[in-house]
């Protein structure tokens, strides 16, 4: 038995977990030690690392952190993303407002809602989603007019979707995959499965399953390890029968220690599908799920980038239902952390464009929140998308600020739960060696595990104690029973474990302790309290006793975070304790991100649940605020086509895509535009909150106050035209271009010109030097402006185009100077710029030839042929 333990215990070891891992030093030595890279940025590693590996990788020097795949949610909702179509759609805690139907000019305060600007609608720009999934079905996401139906959705991945094994290529051996279908299903495993292995091989022994008919999967590619086995759900678990996301994930156990084994989730979907599935008569069964499991993604999209007029909608009465309209949409359902940035990886590489198409500018805008991190932006999904758009022209991240400012009283038994949440943040001071208490009210049938993490920094120490209600297990009636934290007041290593709370019939506290967490170095304790055996929580008021132990008062943050829902309701601060302060969720939290609070628009006063600031480290968060109380947008309805098609919902995460949608009108008006100057203008052109206050005070939840797309628009339309007059050219300082068509050369065959300029440009030696260093690297520079945007934007910001017509068509004597400026602007600074992000963008050959010529390339402009004959001939 013991040797089957010890087998059993080696082959976990092998499997690989999904991790983020956060490196500032050498990416290539973590992988050396066990990472297995999917993709990453600058900071953030998005892959696996098998059990076995994990101190090894967390050794490699530049480690910061090792990170879990956490889940995502919707603020204000208890169960994560992915929660069953049969939780209810709409707020879990109250039934869903009245539906609004199309072209209803009834609905009040309408014309209150901030008028969108002229003459813009998104063309030319993407809004991407990160959310619970769409309704392709929605008219809102339909090209007007379009017969057949066409969809506005350029690409849609699904996380919950198709399972891919991948292998090493050094694989060699055996493995074995194991499968639960849903929670309280038993797991299964199949025997063990000889490389190279099959498709077939791999569906024959997947059918063999107690839970798995045929038909009921498809596996398709491999063999592995050569190729990935791609395994996709159907029969009684497709999409019509099962949301996909509940489905779970196969673990794949392999034999080998040289090599390894993964298992990932996702698919893409691609436009023509989707128009596919449109276009069926009868309606058929779509590849991803028809419906949005909890309506959220279709409600964001739809104010986003919906089309249709809608009165109360979140633009002025007859306008379209989305502010951008004309904007691209890719939808993205995610289920997890590491979802949210392949999404967003997907958003921002665009991989369904055609070869040699441009990338479109692009806005990602996020509605889903963790409440655990430390809250000051240091968590793996906030530097993620902070890496994604920091010094990126054409790319945005809009994230929601959260739901957690409102102050939440638990009910009284009969009452029905108040429509907001809130009430799951507490911050205070603990005095120096004094005690804080804490109150926390479990409500009746709370079955989930309740975790309360608390952060905090500086040489304080605090002790804690948790105390059961007297009617707990192990209570008397009068005091309950009380657990101190095993934790030493002057801990100072990483400790873990679990104690029992009242006896063997009582509760099971486990906690986690880690003494500085990185990166941020806050201490950090994840005490999880798990209902007694057999019952639930003890309902009651329990209480949290925190000790300062140094003498050094010490400013700390406490959640509370349970995946609760209706039947299930999660456990709250007692108002008195309840602290609407520094409570802006993650990935909110982000440095770059354009966080967005909530206001309402009859009265234009702040929502009562939008989160407040400022983060942890003192920044101001949210920025601003959009329209998010009682907004109409497009509603789910999977297959109910009996339902309305609209409904009115609130909260930041309508308040977000507003933003995002904004963002996508500015981008039409300057596709450059970068996260900083986009941030200025939105801030910049806000309208006061009501009452007035100063961005000054970090914990208004009003950031620079209520967002004004109109002038928003046109401060971009402004910068435009003053660059535009700046950039105009001088005829004393520069040549002038004509179009192509009105140089005579433009008429020559485009084979026999160019043999016309490579034998003037042999006739020197610089022409000779030139020459050769362009049919070096030409191809590779020419994929670089196509397809890397810096790039794309160095070569139009120095006006490549003009350069090249120029030299290409004009009859330029070699006696006369190459142009100093063009369009304005120094041709030598553009060329440097482009040089820099070719650099960066480019291979090991481009890098070794810009770093050897740059200096001659940028003494091209401004000096004549016969200058730089004598200085390459000089060797100066």
């Amino acid at each position: 038995m013991k040797g089957l333990a010890a087998e059993a215990a080696a082959a976990a070891s092998r499997e690989q977990q999904n991790v983020m891992v956060h490196i500032e030093g050498d990416f290539a030595a973590a992988e050396r030690a066990g990472l297995w890279t999917e993709f990453r940025t600058q900071r953030i590693a998005v892959g696996t690392i098998a059990l076995a590996d994990l101190e090894k990788v967390a050794a490699v020097a530049g480690v910061k952190a090792i990170h879990t795949n956490a889940r995502v949610w919707p603020p204000g909702r208890s169960r994560p993303a992915g929660t069953p179509p049969d939780a209810g759609r709409g707020h879990p805690h109250a039934p869903d407002p009245p539906s609004t139907a199309a072209g209803d000019a009834t609905a009040p305060h309408a014309e209150a809602i901030p008028p969108l600007p002229s003459g813009v609608t998104g063309k030319g720009a993407v809004v991407g989603l990160a959310d619970t999934g769409i309704d392709i079905y929605h008219p809102a996401f339909i090209q007007p007019g379009s017969n057949p139906p066409r969809t506005r959705i350029v690409s849609l991945w699904d996380e919950s979707l198709r399972q891919t094994i991948e292998c090493t290529s050094d694989a060699a051996g055996s493995i074995v995959l194991y499968w639960q279908s849903v929670s309280g299903r038993p797991e299964e495993k199949t025997a063990s499965l000889t490389l190279p292995l099959s498709a077939s091989t791999v569906q024959q022994a997947l059918e063999s399953f107690v839970q798995i008919d045929p038909g009921d999967i498809q596996v398709t590619g491999g063999p592995l390890p050569s190729s990935p086995v791609r395994i996709d759900f159907s029969g009684i678990y497709d999409t019509a029968n099962i949301d996909q996301a509940q489905l779970g994930a196969i673990r794949a156990v392999p034999s080998f220690t040289r090599g390894a084994v993964r298992v990932r989730r996702g698919r893409h979907i691609t436009r023509a599908e989707i128009d596919a599935a449109l276009q069926a008569q009868p309606r058929g069964k779509f590849v991803s799920q028809d419906f949005d499991s909890v309506g959220h993604g279709t409600l964001v999209a739809g104010i986003a980038a919906g089309v249709g007029a809608v009165a109360k909608a979140c633009c002025k009465r007859d306008q379209p239902l989305g502010v951008a309209p004309g904007a691209d949409i890719v939808a993205c359902r995610v289920i997890s952390r590491s979802g949210v940035l392949r999404a967003a990886q997907h958003i921002f590489t665009q991989p369904w464009l055609a070869p040699g198409e441009f990338a479109k500018p692009t806005v990602l805008s996020v509605s889903l929140v963790r409440m655990d991190s430390s809250g000051d932006g240091t968590d793996p999904l906030s530097l993620a998308l902070d890496d994604m758009v920091h010094d990126k022209p054409g790319r945005s991240v809009v994230a929601a600020a959260g739901n957690e400012g409102g102050f939440y009283n638990p009910p009284q038994p009969g009452q029905p739960r108040q429509p907001y949440d809130g009430g799951h943040h507490t911050t205070n001071i603990a005095p120096a060696n004094g005690p804080t208490v804490i109150r926390y009210a479990v409500q009746p049938q709370d079955t989930q595990t309740n975790h309360l993490h608390l952060w905090y920094e500086g040489p304080g120490q605090l002790s804690v104690t948790l105390t059961a209600p007297p009617n707990a297990p192990g209570g008397n009636g009068n005091t309950g029973p009380t657990l101190t934290s095993p934790l030493k007041p002057d801990a100072s290593a990483k400790d873990y474990g679990s104690a029992r709370l009242g006896g063997d019939k009582g509760h099971t506290v486990r906690y986690l302790y880690r003494p500085a967490e990185p990166p941020s170095g806050k201490r950090h304790l994840d005490l999880q309290l798990d209902p007694p055996p057999g019952g639930p929580i003890t309902p009651g008021t329990w209480t949290i006793t925190l000790r300062e132990t140094t003498g050094n008062a010490t400013r700390f943050d406490l959640w509370c975070v349970t995946f609760g829902d209706a039947k299930d309701p999660s456990g709250r601060f007692l108002r008195i304790d309840q602290n609407q302060s520094r409570t802006v969720t993650a990935p909110g939290t982000a440095r770059q991100a354009i966080t967005v609070g909530s206001y309402d628009t009859r009265d234009d006063r702040l929502a009562p649940d939008s989160s407040h600031g400022p983060t942890t480290d003192l920044r101001l968060k949210p920025e601003l605020c959009a329209p998010g109380v009682e907004i109409t947008s497009a509603q789910n309805r999977g297959i109910d086509t009996t339902l309305p098609l609209y409904r009115r919902e609130s909260g930041t995460s309508l308040a977000a895509p507003y933003v995002a949608g904004v963002v996508a009108l500015m981008f039409e008006v300057d596709g450059t535009l970068d996260q900083g100057s986009l941030l200025t203008h939105l801030t910049g052109t806000c309208s006061p909150p009501v009452p007035p206050v100063p961005p000054t005070q970090l914990d208004s939840g009003w950031g620079y106050g209520r967002i004004n797309p109109e002038k928003a628009v046109d401060a971009v339309r402004h910068a435009v035209a003053a660059r535009s007059a700046l950039a105009a050219p001088h005829p004393t300082d520069e040549p002038l271009v004509l179009p192509t068509a009105a140089y005579p050369a433009a008429r020559v065959p485009f084979a026999t010109r160019m043999g016309q300029v490579r034998a003037r440009l042999e006739n020197t030696p610089a022409g000779r030097h030139l020459a050769s260093l362009v049919a070096v690297h030409q191809e590779e520079v020419q994929r670089l402006v196509v397809r890397d945007r810096r790039v794309t934007v160095a070569w139009h910001r120095m006006h490549g185009p003009l350069l090249v017509r120029l030299l290409l068509f004009s009859e330029l004597d070699p006696d006369l100077p190459v142009p100093r400026t063009l369009g304005g602007r120094s041709v030598a600074e553009g060329l440097a710029r482009l040089l820099d992000t070719l650099h960066h963008a480019g291979g090991p050959g481009l890098q070794e030839g810009i770093a050897t010529h740059r200096a001659f390339v940028l003494a091209l402009p401004g000096a004549r042929l016969s200058e730089l004959d004598v200085s390459v001939d000089g060797g100066r």
